[in-house]
């Protein structure tokens, strides 16, 4: 019998020894793992607070005075369109009177000149017209868009005061 306690003692040290072991291992792992851990969180941290900086940089104030100062410019721009625009359809109707002006002339006179000329210049007219009104058209709908998109801005803005 009591050599069934000496096995028994003996294989109770030897699985405490197996059992320390393997604490010792777990917890170097468990360190590494935690060590790992707490350096992502580190750059986690290093992270944040250069976007921190970054959104620093970028105030509130200064958004609103890039976005006023756009805002002007666009409209503007806006102005500038519909005043040219405006008068490009005066000079289109001086240049049809004229046109029709010598066409009526024309009629009365005995021998009538060759209208050719006429006829190109009123094709070019119309061709520069259409291409003209294409082309403010498209220009005038992202200027609006854009103006509508300030505008909302500006509502929310209004809100938010």
């Amino acid at each position: 019998m009591e050599l069934v306690y000496l096995v028994i003692t003996g294989l109770s040290i030897i699985a405490s020894i197996l059992a320390w072991s393997a604490k010792l291992k777990w917890s170097k792992e468990y360190r590494l793992a935690k060590e790992a851990e707490l350096a992502a969180l580190k750059q986690q941290l290093n992270t944040l607070k250069e976007k921190n900086d970054l959104i620093k940089e970028f105030s509130s104030d200064k958004i609103m005075t890039l976005y006023k100062s756009t805002k002007e410019g666009f409209e503007i721009l806006f102005d500038n369109i519909e005043k040219e625009k405006e008068s490009l359809r005066v000079k289109i109707k001086e240049l049809e009177s004229v046109k029709a002006k010598l066409i009526e002339d024309n009629k009365n006179s005995i021998k009538l000149p060759d209208f050719t000329y006429l006829i190109d210049m009123s094709s070019q007219i119309e061709k520069s017209h259409t291409k003209f009104i294409e082309s403010y058209s498209m220009q005038m709908r992202s200027i609006s868009n854009s103006l509508e998109k300030f505008k909302a801005v500006d509502s929310i803005i209004d809100d938010d005061k």
